[in-house]
């Protein structure tokens, strides 16, 4: 992919994203629950996997109402703060097919346990990215400015380091990554238990995409009280340390790309940090 000038798949894929975005920010769902709060009771560590702890955590913030949500939505706190975009159809299906890695197993598809982007296996990697990573860093500048800007500061950053040091293989994959995410997580099995991602920064959104082949799945953020249709197709995006989030495929291959920011990454490279998106209805 000439990264020069986005060729027309692309470029269809992104009107779709503006689409879905644009009806979900005119489809907000209001909560009662101040998430600066909640975060402020959770521990540093916080696992979502204890029932006990969070049972405490449950009935202290419970949530006034179930939501069941199917149709492109955000999610908002008590405080105006964006907590959550649904964006089901999100994907076109040229995205699900050629914007992420082959991830169909009658192709040869083994998932690793990790994959280092050494050698030319590493180059293949970060070159089937390219189109995602356009797509998701489009959705996080609509979603949250001020870390879309934090991620590609840190990324010119990252690489001046490389550079100075001549860190040859860095330098090539950043120079060929087009996420503003630093990390991307492919995500290959049926079952997702209740958890946490305590590693998560609150205010930052970590962004799931969902090329895997399945219907009829549901997505639960417990501690809200909210599930959502989590087709093929979908973007989800949240703070993993704030939703305590389960899933379970009964049939089809479930597979999600999770791109997210290390935060030591930014400490590394001195990006400050950025506070919460904050919903503003007057701008739509």
């Amino acid at each position: 992919m000439d990264l020069g000038l986005l060729d027309i798949d692309t470029c269809i894929a992104l009107e779709q994203l503006a689409n879905v975005m644009a009806t979900a920010y005119s489809n907000a769902v209001h909560l009662k629950i101040d998430m600066v709060r909640y975060n402020d009771t959770l521990d540093k560590d916080e696992s979502g996997r204890s029932e006990k702890r969070e049972e405490v955590l449950f009935n202290k913030f419970p949530p006034e109402e179930e939501h069941f949500l199917t149709t492109p939505s955000v999610i908002i706190d008590s405080g105006g703060r964006i907590i959550v975009w649904y964006l089901p159809g999100a994907l076109t299906a040229m995205m699900m097919k050629h914007g992420f890695l082959n991830l169909d197993p009658e192709d040869g598809f083994l998932p690793e346990v990790s994959a280092a982007l050494k050698g030319a296996a590493g180059h293949n990697i970060t070159a089937s990215l390219q189109r995602s990573g356009i797509i998701v860093s489009a959705a996080l500048q609509v979603m949250h400015p001020d870390l879309y800007w934090a991620g590609m500061e840190t990324q010119v950053r990252l690489g001046k380091w490389a550079a100075r040091y001549e860190l040859d293989e860095m330098h090539h994959h950043l120079q060929r990554w087009t996420s503003v995410f630093n990390v991307v997580s492919i995500i290959c099995n049926c079952r997702t238990p209740p958890h946490r991602d305590p590693k998560c920064q609150p205010a930052a959104f970590d962004i799931m995409m969902t090329p895997g082949v399945y219907r009829l799945v549901v997505m639960d953020f417990m501690n809200l009280g909210i599930k959502f249709l989590y087709d093929s197709g979908s973007i989800l995006a949240s703070s993993c340390r704030l939703v305590r989030h389960y899933m379970n495929v009964e049939e089809g291959n479930r597979i999600v790309t999770a791109w997210y920011m290390q935060d030591s990454i930014h400490n590394f490279v001195g990006t400050p940090s950025t506070e919460y998106a904050k919903y503003d209805r007057v701008n739509i």
